[in-house]
């Protein structure tokens, strides 16, 4: 190249550069597309969580049931009906219990004692009532008839029709060791709730107890006695008074043979549930053999949980059977005020789960306590229903 004469540059190596410049542009340009997008989309999920209808049924069915526990228990107040209502904003769902109530002195201070001992719930009045508020919902309406007033006006007349009537709390009274005494069954028979009676086979009146209580509408089961746990003269006694006792030995043909004759022994039964068993219900392959034969014949079970280690729901869980678990014993003592503390237990169970079973036995004390018991806990909006429609 001649001295004084300016380079030049190569054109291909200008449009190189150009390329590179614009190539550079176009992803930044596409990458800002795409937050715009993803704004807009987090923005419109933020409008629809904000504008969705969130359940609080579940919350305020259980608050409210609370709260009835509570005042049930103060000194002077007696629950008189109990209704549920559905109710719905513009994006929430709940429920409110519509009660009614009877007192002694002023239901006022009930109200603020309670109120006292709450968190994150409220009360106001309400014309000639209260409300409990929970979360900005009216979870609980109360009224209180005058002392006077012996009839129970409609809580909700002015509110339209209650829904889920029904599906309140319930709860099952399931009385074993039935098949001895003729007279005792029919007294638990007269009264005027569906007892559920569990029959011991291979007992003289099992047949004809059975049979009366089918009669009579009343639920009846298999009571089927186990393997106790541990050993000694008591058990020992006490498994030679009890024919038909299913061993942890036995083999699984053996346990077939015992269970389809024990079934035959109580007619009616479609469901069982174990008497003794604290050794047999742990063992899975023995509950195994008793769930197949309870299954065949379209039998539930309900575990006594005579001990805390009990497989019984677990496998039948597995096997498709539909299995139920004792929540609290009636009557492990004779007396008729720890049977009614009990009840109370009872009751308390149902109003905080919904619905809870209990197990008794076939006692001049226990019918009693039943008597006086049963209708406290139908005052407190408590159902007594056969085990099976739980």
């Amino acid at each position: 190249m001649a001295k004084g004469q300016t380079r030049r540059r190569s054109p291909r190596k200008t449009s190189g550069k150009g390329r590179k410049k614009g190539g550079a542009r176009l992803p930044l340009l596409k990458f800002k597309w795409f937050l715009l997008a993803l704004g807009v989309i987090l923005v419109f999920g933020a409008f629809r969580l904000l504008v969705a209808t969130r359940d609080y049924r579940d919350y305020s069915r259980g608050k409210a049931r609370w709260v009835i526990s509570r005042l049930s228990h103060q000194k002077g107040w007696e629950l008189v009906s109990t209704d549920w209502m559905d109710r719905r904003d513009r994006n929430r769902r709940w429920v409110t219990a519509i009660t009614v109530w009877r007192t002694r002195g002023n239901p006022e201070e009930g109200l603020k004692r309670i109120s006292r001992s709450v968190r994150g719930l409220t009360f106001r009045a309400r014309g000639k009532g209260w409300s409990c508020y929970g979360k900005g919902l009216e979870i609980l309406r109360i009224m209180v008839l005058p002392p006077s007033l012996s009839s129970v006006p409609s809580p909700a007349r002015s509110e339209g029709p209650l829904k889920g009537r029904g599906a309140g709390p319930r709860v099952a009274i399931v009385i074993d060791d039935m098949g001895y005494r003729m007279d005792l069954a029919q007294a638990f028979l007269d009264l005027p709730w569906p007892i559920t009676l569990s029959i011991l086979p291979f007992t003289g009146k099992a047949g004809e107890i059975a049979s009366l209580a089918h009669s009579r509408g009343h639920e009846v089961m298999l009571h089927i006695p186990m393997d106790a746990n541990g050993g000694g003269q008591a058990i020992e006694r006490l498994e030679s008074r009890t024919p038909g006792m299913l061993l942890v030995s036995m083999s699984d043909g053996e346990l077939r043979r015992l269970v389809r004759e024990e079934m035959a022994q109580v007619p009616y039964a479609h469901g069982a549930n174990n008497h003794m068993g604290s050794r047999f219900t742990r063992d899975p392959r023995c509950m195994r053999v008793v769930l197949e034969e309870l299954k065949a014949r379209g039998y539930f079970f309900l575990d006594s949980l005579t001990d805390s280690r009990s497989v019984a729901c677990r496998v039948a869980k597995r096997l498709g059977v539909k299995c139920y678990r004792r929540d609290v014993f009636l009557d492990n003592s004779k007396d008729q005020a720890y049977i009614l503390r009990q009840m109370d237990i009872l009751a308390r169970l149902a109003l905080k789960k919904g619905r809870a079973i209990a197990i008794g036995h076939p006692s001049r004390a226990t019918l009693e306590a039943l008597r006086k018991g049963l209708p406290k806990l139908e005052k407190m909006g408590i159902k007594v229903v056969p085990l099976s429609k739980l």
